[in-house]
């Protein structure tokens, strides 16, 4: 009886080392299983004629070598996710990235990864952070998945620093001249309800222009079919992105003192490199930018300010400048993406200016 309770002793000792060694060797454990994690793109739509190239599908990630795979779900998935997964497969860069039944469910491909959150330069999936929180999106109600568009060229939006520094100006506008602008909701809440009493009172606006160069290798193309772009009866014209670009001012410790504002845009080729044709108008079919052009949304234009009567004069600030800030273009990167600038506001024109302008990512955790 002993002899057989110590060979049971003996075999569970033995099965316990072969296990670890097994293990080991197969670099199966909790210390390493995420860093070793592998991506792939499926889908559950028949391609034609047999043969099917996968640039798009749900993104599929597996912990141990390929033996089984799951989806993601993530509150954060846009084309930042969507670049590393495309870099990390060889297939260039996200035109596409969103949550969705599309390519599967997540009742017949499980999730296997909640939270995950990109800079969108990581090289690999398993290099990304993931949400500090369990994510509410992820629950049994919901049956999307992350889903991804693969393109070997994109368009890269580079933000202009000079033209930021040097048309900057403050302006005192009477709110009798601001109907479309106040339309498009471009001045602070505050306005819309002294406009009630003082239909005229001033507005102090800090103006500046905005150019969006296209720095990458394929065409901007707004988002929107055009048939869904929105008509704005004041300025005569369509506008194709709801949000292109925002404007906000924080103090030096990254809190907020102008309310932001979100610009939309008519894209258009308004000057080009030497050789570069312009092809983009201000149309109702015809919008974008073109490679090796930019957009120069100018001063003078509405809604190319911040409304900055109420923020405390004498003091100094931070401009934060941002173009396609919900990713909703695809990108090669949005490194280049935003302006940070001292802002100098004095309550005066002659003595408020902007400068120091840099380049900053959309990567934004403040």
């Amino acid at each position: 009886m002993e002899s057989q309770r110590l060979l049971t002793i003996v075999l569970l000792e033995l099965l316990l080392v072969l296990g670890q060694s097994w293990a080991n060797n197969n670099r199966l454990n909790l210390h390493n299983n995420y860093r070793n994690m592998l991506v792939r793109l499926n889908t559950n739509k028949v391609a034609l004629g047999g043969v099917q190239e996968l640039r798009e599908g749900l993104v599929e990630v597996s912990f141990d070598y390929g033996a089984t795979w799951g989806t993601i779900c993530s509150t954060s998935w846009s084309m930042r996710e969507g670049n590393v997964v495309c870099r990390q497969l060889g297939l260039g860069y996200a035109s596409k990235a969103t949550l969705s039944t599309e390519h599967g469910d997540n009742k017949k491909h499980p999730w296997a990864m909640v939270g995950t959150l990109c800079r969108g330069t990581e090289s690999r999936l398993a290099d990304c952070s993931r949400e500090t929180i369990y994510p509410s999106l992820c629950n049994v109600q919901n049956r999307n998945v992350s889903v991804v568009t693969c393109v070997s060229h994109s368009a890269d939006l580079e933000i202009g620093l000079a033209d930021i520094e040097k048309s900057a100006r403050l302006e005192a506008v009477p709110m009798s001249r601001l109907t479309c602008a106040m339309e498009e909701h471009c001045v602070s809440a505050d306005a819309y309800e002294i406009r009630r009493t003082q239909p005229n009172a001033a507005r102090l606006l800090l103006r500046f222009s905005v150019k969006a160069s296209n720095v990458g290798t394929a065409d901007v193309s707004p988002y929107a079919n055009y048939k869904d772009w929105v008509w704005h009866q004041c300025h005569r014209h369509y506008h194709s992105m709801n949000v292109f670009a925002t404007f906000d001012v924080y103090d030096l410790k990254y809190r907020k003192v102008a309310q932001g504002h979100k610009a939309s845009f008519c894209l258009m080729d308004t000057d080009c490199q030497p050789g570069v044709r312009a092809k983009y108008t201000c149309g109702n079919t015809t919008q974008g930018i073109s490679v090796g052009c930019a957009d120069t949304y100018t001063h003078v234009l509405d809604c190319q300010w911040v409304d900055v009567t109420r923020v405390p004069v004498n003091r100094r600030y931070i401009l934060r400048v941002a173009l396609n800030p919900e990713y909703r273009l695809g990108e090669i990167s949005f490194e280049n993406n935003g302006a940070e600038c001292l802002l100098d506001y004095t309550g005066v024109s002659s003595t408020t200016r902007i400068y120091n302008c840099k380049r900053s990512p959309l990567w934004f955790r403040k």
